[in-house]
């Protein structure tokens, strides 16, 4: 928005100083015209003196006292119009430059050789820790034995299974059946009369328009001025739901009186089954004997023995070389003062050469 104020600011000014010039040069031009009748008589009264004797002197007075017509002056008006010019300044900008430093004399740097690099890692070292358990010395086992067992039982009853003849048997073949379908189509169908769409429109609904170019709107101070713009308020509306109350009726049911029913129960009774009688079974179990040996045991266990490893570590040491100095000679450049200097907006600044010593 600033910049368009300028833009139309500068753009006014431009036209007032176009228009001020066209007016004088008009102005000017009227006045050139209307003096041109004015000369000539002028002229022509200066031809008949010219003509006329010199007859003594007392014809100067008459000449001095002659009348002398007015001229008009002619004044120019300039109209000064200030530019401005840019002038170039001057912009210092460091740049670091990289100096390249030659030794003549050859250095050499001592590379150690490839050493070994040790790596601790932490590993698991396990343990065996005898722990004295107590086993009882005999001890009963038992040991399931599965056996059939027959139970007899009176009359068998027979059982029919419907197995209807022929029956029909269903095999699924798994083969891929193609099935035309029919790709929709757009069908036209031809209206000989406008037909009304309703379009919902919310009322009020919000009016943008959009300019894409500035308009200029004279206000003497522009306020900021906020108009709210609407926002979606959203009601809730009930909508009528039936609701299913199940409220308990007393329902009557008939029914006859009722007749007793001769039903069946079983009785049980004792089936005699022929069970073989328990018998011992032994059964020879190893058992560790612990003894007590008055001697010490070694037990191999894993340990981590220390390996000492030279590890080479590289040293620098600094070398004196005797270097000199450069001689450096400045030549002197004349300027011509009658160009302005150019300056450069990437100067390179004066780069000191460090030496050692």
């Amino acid at each position: 928005m600033k910049w368009m104020r300028t833009a139309t600011s500068l753009a006014l000014v431009v036209l007032l100083a176009s228009s001020y010039v066209q007016a004088e040069a008009e102005k000017a031009a009227v006045e050139e015209k209307k003096a041109e009748p004015e000369a000539k008589p002028a002229e022509a009264a200066a031809s008949e003196d010219t003509t006329k004797s010199k007859r003594g002197l007392h014809h100067y007075e008459d000449y001095h006292h002659h009348h002398v017509p007015h001229f008009p002056v002619h004044e120019e008006k300039t109209l000064t119009v200030i530019k401005k010019v840019p002038v170039p300044v001057p912009i210092e900008k460091i740049v670091h430059v990289p100096v390249e430093k030659h030794i003549h004399v050859p250095v050499k740097v001592k590379v150690p050789k490839p050493y070994p690099v040790v790596k601790h890692i932490p590993y698991e070292v396990k343990e065996i820790v005898k722990v004295p358990y107590e086993v009882p010395a005999p001890y009963p086992v038992e040991k399931k034995v599965h056996y059939p067992v027959h139970v007899h039982y009176d009359r068998p009853v027979p059982v029919k299974v419907h197995v209807p003849a022929p029956y029909p048997v269903e095999k699924k073949v798994h083969v891929p059946v193609k099935v035309h379908v029919p790709a929709p189509y757009p069908v036209e169908k031809v209206v000989h009369y406008n037909v009304e769409k309703h379009v919902h429109v919310d009322k009020p609904y919000p009016v943008e328009k959009v300019v894409h170019y500035p308009v200029k709107v004279p206000v003497e101070k522009p306020v900021p001025h906020y108009i709210d713009k609407p926002v979606p308020h959203y009601v809730d509306k009930p909508v009528a739901v039936p609701v299913i109350k199940k409220v308990p009726v007393p329902v009557h049911v008939p029914y006859d009186r009722p007749v007793p029913v001769h039903v069946e129960k079983p009785v049980p009774y004792e089936v005699k089954v022929h069970v073989p009688a328990p018998y011992p079974v032994i059964k020879e179990v190893p058992v560790k004997v612990e003894k007590h040996v008055p001697y010490p045991v070694k037990i191999p266990v894993e340990k981590p023995v220390h390996v000492h490893i030279e590890k080479h570590v590289p040293e620098y040491h600094e070398k004196h070389v005797s270097y000199k100095e450069p001689e450096f000679v400045h030549k002197h450049i004349e300027e011509d003062h009658h160009h302005a200097p150019i300056h450069h907006h990437h100067s390179h600044p004066i780069v000191e050469h460090e030496h050692e010593h």
